[in-house]
């Protein structure tokens, strides 16, 4: 396993996308009392969002990591 710099942020696309998931599930009018609900919720929460927003992820990336690298690993903004 690679060390990973303690101060370091998460620069996994798929952590911003499941940070929009998140909040798509939580601004839901009906709570997810049931797997198969949330299920449903998480499944509508991703194909609601637009493409242009993970495009914006990848396109990111390199900045993200230049960012990262350039601050020792510390907190970049992102």
């Amino acid at each position: 396993m690679l060390p990973w710099p303690v101060r370091s942020p998460d620069l996994s696309p798929i952590e911003h996308v499941w940070d929009i998931i998140g909040r798509k599930i939580q601004r839901h009018p009906q709570p997810a009392l049931t797997v198969p609900l949330l299920t449903d919720q998480v499944k509508q929460a991703w194909n609601s969002i637009p493409k242009t927003d993970i495009r914006h992820l990848y396109d990111t990336m390199h900045a993200r990591l230049h960012d990262c690298i350039q601050n020792s690993g510390s907190y970049t903004g992102y």
